[in-house]
Parts: structure tokens; C-alpha cells; sequence
């Protein structure tokens, strides 16, 4: 599993989540925190197994629509930036069935199919020409003397703004639910499973909604939108059997979210050593946090008695074994995973980095290989590429390498540091080769950025 912290998914969560201040505070620019996204092949591999269907059944492609994960214990989805789905662990972790998940899922998707992003930012930029309005009545008033009046208008005028734009959400809400709803039964999935999440969500936030104006909410409150679900829910088919891989592989994904973000203690507390496999990915991945490497070692060799060929618990293996300085073995633990799941970008960028902890010209140019494939599989792993320029750099390939630093400031958001490695790489790469056309490329886009984002 890879933690990564990431300032333009921090800028996305909070535009997404806290529309009201951004409409409020229309003329101030805050800050944001730092997110921690979670990478980790086989999570990410669960839940494109569990809403590939939910996606195709709103006419949509699951390789264009983006899940992202985010260490977060508050339960929350949502969309933004396109097709991009972010879910919080917490809600991962609360939600207890394989059409539970769905339901949250196709809830968004509702969001991407129905167009909401494209018309929350035209709703979001005339409330902003509200504010400023009001903002600009509030200062003359203040200037002229009357500093009562002015707070009056301000106060006013973003009570208009604020009200409009929570009117707009609860409508896309409505509307993503009963578009959610369709598509889950679509996908064969059981529809009540909508009316189970919001119970859990609504448990959460009892104590939060008791008193509070139910025109202040982005979201209907939960008994308007459960009374609106139950007509509909009758309508619809209750959903096909379940196949039980998914539920498998469903309890995999929850129990190594817990393994890996509670506290070891509390991971081998709450799973017993009673042999079970779910039991014993979770207590290897606490023994491994404290850490106890005798225990880890023992607890990964049952699991893998267990499944010998899986993937993902010999991609775990090579992990633990890297993470306590045995590169050499993480290495061949590597190769064993790839040998199942040999296009799996994140389990080659594991092989890349424990080729380059090894430290031999032959394993590093080795690395190079197996992380230049990863990073053409997936280009959104900023890891891979700070390792692909580690190896090209000991290699002598200094173009190389300033075209994947490049790519990597680019991630991050820092368009001055790319737009100069970008241009390095353009200066040391053959004219008319690959990768100087793509350094070239890098450049024109960044300059036509605008001139806030460079």
C-alpha cells in the first residue's frame, strides 16, 4: 500500500466539499491542506471489480472514470474535476456489503452522468458575481460612515448566494439518487442497499441534523430522501445473487484498509489467530506495523500456504521484505507476483524500487525496464516516476531523467519546477526522439496554462 500526499487532491476535496465558503468567501483564497491518497493494486483492482457494472450501466467507460482513495475516517464520497470519484476510507471501512459500496458509487456516478460538475461551476461562477455585488455595496456603506448598514448588506447578500447554491446540491442530489438507483438495478445489484447506507450515514449525523433549517443543507435531509428512495425502490427489481469472488475479495479490501490504518493492536484485538485468511492478512499487517518481523514472516507464510499464487500477498511479501532491508529478497518476491499479475503498474513499480535498492548496475538497469513499463501503464504514480529518474540518472541518461522529474513536478502541481525540467530534458534528449517530443509537449501545455497556475 502507497500513502501519498497530494495538494491538488487537497485544492479538488475542498471546492467539492465546502462550496459555501468558496460562494461566501468569494474573495478569499485559502490554503489547502495536504491529503494523504492511498495507492494499492489490489484495492484498486476490488473496486473496479465492484463498480465496473454501476458504470456502464449509466453509459459510461470504467477506464475513463477515475476511483481514487482517500486516508480520510470521515464517512464521505464525491465527485470532481471530471470523472473522478474520491472515496474516504472511513466510508470504505463502515460500508458492510459488496452493494452497499454500489450504492455510494452509482450515487456519483448519477453526479457525472446528470452533468452537475459542468453546471455547479457556471451556478458557482454568477454567485460569485453575487458576492462580490454585495461585498462592494457592504464596503461603500462601511467607507460612507455607516459600518451597521454595511455588515447588514454583506450579511444579506451572502445569505442569497448561500441559499442558492445549497438549493442547486439538494437538487443534484435528488437527481443523482434516483439516477443511482437506476443504474444499480441495471448492474443487478439490490437496490434497498441505497436505504442501508443512508441509515448508516444517517446514524453518523443524527446529533448534527437535530435543529439545523432544512434549507441549510447541501444534501435533502435524510427522511426526505429515504421517503423518496422506498417509492422508488418499489418500483424496481431486487437484484441478482451476488457471486460470492466479489464478496471475497470485498472483505480483502476492508480488512487491509483496517490492517493497514488501525492501530496494530486494535487490528490483532478485533482478528483472532484462528487460521482464518481473512484473520491472517490483517494480523500480518499489524505484526508488520509495530513491528515484529518473526510474526510477520510466519503469519505471511500461512497466508500464502493458503493461496500460493495470488498476486497480491506475494506483492505484500516483496513489500515488508523492502521496507526491513532485504531488497534482494523483496526482489524475488516481486518477480513472484508479476508472474500472476504481470501488467499490474504498482506491483512493478515495487520490482523498480527494490532493483534500485539493490544498487548494481545490472539490477538498476533492470529497474529502468520494469518502472519505464509501470509508468506506461499508469502516469499517475509519482513514485515510479521519482524512481524512473533515480535509475536513468545512474545510468548516465540525464534527459531521461529530467523528463521524469518533469512529469512528476507535474502531478504535484509545482508547473515552474516542470516547465524547467521539461525544458532540460528538451536541451539532452535527441531532437525528433520520443521522448524530446513529449519534453516539448510538456512545455507548450504548462505555457498555456493560465497565468495563476504557472
Amino acid at each position: 500500500m502507497i500513502l501519498t500526499t497530494s495538494p491538488e487532491i487537497s485544492k479538488i476535496r475542498r471546492f467539492a466539499t465546502l462550496i459555501l465558503i468558496l460562494v461566501t468567501l468569494a474573495l478569499t483564497v485559502a490554503r489547502a491542506d495536504a491529503l494523504t491518497l492511498i495507492r494499492d493494486a489490489e484495492i484498486e483492482s476490488t473496486l473496479e471489480k465492484i463498480t465496473a457494472p454501476v458504470i456502464r450501466a449509466a453509459g459510461l467507460s470504467p477506464l475513463t472514470v477515475k476511483i481514487y482513495i482517500i486516508q480520510d475516517d470521515s464517512m464521505n464520497a464525491f465527485v470532481a474535476g471530471g470523472q473522478n470519484i474520491f472515496l474516504h476510507t472511513g466510508l470504505l471501512m463502515r460500508v458492510r456489503t459488496v452493494d452497499q459500496l454500489r450504492a455510494v458509487v452509482a450515487h456519483e456516478v448519477g453526479h457525472i452522468a446528470g452533468g452537475h460538475l459542468t453546471r455547479r461551476d457556471s451556478a458557482l461562477g454568477g454567485l460569485r458575481g453575487v458576492a462580490a455585488i454585495g461585498m462592494a455595496g457592504s464596503m461603500a456603506a462601511i467607507l460612507s460612515g455607516n459600518p451597521e448598514a454595511g455588515m447588514a448588506i454583506a450579511a444579506g447578500t451572502n445569505n442569497v448566494a448561500q441559499r442558492t447554491a445549497l438549493a442547486h446540491s439538494r437538487a443534484e442530489e435528488a437527481s443523482a439518487d434516483q439516477a443511482g438507483l437506476r443504474y444499480l438495478a441495471i448492474a443487478g445489484g439490490d437496490p434497498s442497499a441505497f436505504l442501508e447506507v443512508l441509515d448508516i450515514f444517517r446514524g453518523q449525523n443524527f446529533q448534527r441534523t437535530l435543529g439545523l433549517d432544512p434549507y441549510a443543507q447541501t444534501h435533502p435531509l435524510s427522511t426526505e430522501r429515504l421517503a423518496l428512495m422506498k417509492e422508488r425502490i418499489e418500483q424496481l427489481p431486487k437484484g441478482k445473487p451476488l457471486d460470492p469472488q466479489l464478496a471475497y475479495w470485498h472483505g480483502r479490501m476492508v480488512v487491509k484498509l483496517k490492517g493497514f490504518l488501525q492501530t496494530p493492536r486494535r487490528t490483532l484485538d478485533q482478528y483472532p489467530d484462528n487460521g482464518e485468511e481473512t484473520n491472517l492478512l490483517a494480523r500480518a499487517v499489524a505484526w508488520h506495523r509495530f513491528p515484529n518481523v518473526e510474526q510477520t514472516r510466519t503469519t505471511l507464510e500461512a497466508l500464502l500456504e493458503i493461496r500460493p499464487n495470488d498476486p497480491y500477498y506475494n506483492e505484500m511479501k516483496g513489500q515488508f521484505l523492502l521496507e526491513t532491508g532485504q531488497a534482494t529478497a523483496a526482489a524475488e518476491a516481486y518477480h513472484v507476483a508479476l508472474d500472476f499479475a504481470p501488467r499490474e503498474p504498482l506491483v512493478l513499480a515495487g520490482l523498480g524500487r527494490a532493483l534500485l535498492n539493490q544498487n548494481t548496475p545490472e539490477a538498476t538497469r533492470e529497474a529502468r525496464e520494469v518502472l519505464a513499463q509501470s509508468v506506461r501503464y499508469d502516469r499517475a504514480n509519482a513514485g515510479a516516476l521519482r524512481d524512473l529518474a533515480m535509475a536513468e540518472g545512474r545510468l548516465g541518461n540525464d534527459g531521461a531523467a529530467a523528463l521524469a522529474t518533469a512529469e512528476r513536478f507535474l502531478l504535484a502541481g509545482k508547473y515552474p519546477d516542470a516547465i524547467r525540467n521539461a525544458a532540460r530534458a528538451s536541451d539532452l534528449l535527441p531532437m525528433g526522439s520520443p521522448g524530446w517530443r513529449r519534453a516539448e509537449d510538456l512545455m507548450d501545455m504548462l505555457r498555456r496554462r493560465p497565468a495563476r497556475n504557472r
